[in-house]
């Protein structure tokens, strides 16, 4: 288990965290994809097999679904050259799930609204409004390369470091 200053966790910068305020880390995992379309596919299936290899198959839908929105935003909308890639970490805290996405494009992701102002269902952008809506929180963190988006799944059962010590 890693400890990690309160700010890191919650994107925050260090002066404006809880200072001395740290979060364990419980388990990380990460994975890289190409930047193409059908990454967009085994980064579900790694998040279905995550939930389940942790011990939190009662998440898979959830997690399943944020993965697959924040991948697909990446591979889309991450305008960077050829050869880029997406990173995926999952970050296993005593209440919650931390999925991050991270992408080399620049620019921020904002949140719309998912019908326009003359009452048409848009057929797109509605991936940052289905991701806040399953997770209890979310945000974007700028990089020097990039950016990543985050967000947090809370745990019907917390895990407690026990529960790391049955699996081994």
């Amino acid at each position: 288990m890693t400890p990690y200053p309160l700010g890191w966790i919650t994107g925050k910068p260090p002066q404006e965290a809880n200072k001395g305020a740290y979060v364990t880390v419980q388990r990380t995992e990460q994975a890289r994809y190409r930047r193409q379309r059908a990454s967009v596919r085994a980064a579900r299936t790694d998040a279905r097999r995550l939930t389940t290899d942790w011990h939190h198959p009662d998440l898979a839908d959830t997690v399943e679904a944020v993965v697959s929105e924040l991948v697909t935003n990446a591979v889309i909308h991450g305008t960077t050259g050829r050869g880029s890639q997406v990173h995926v970490t999952y970050r296993l805290l005593p209440d919650r799930l931390r999925i991050e996405v991270r992408d080399a494009a620049s620019g921020t992701p904002r949140l719309i609204r998912p019908v326009s102002p003359n009452g048409d269902n848009p057929e797109r952008g509605r991936g940052l409004v289905v991701v806040a809506a399953l997770s209890t929180r979310w945000g974007v963190i700028p990089r020097v390369i990039g950016k990543s988006v985050w967000a947090e799944v809370l745990l019907t059962q917390p895990t407690t470091p026990g529960d790391r010590e049955a699996e081994r």
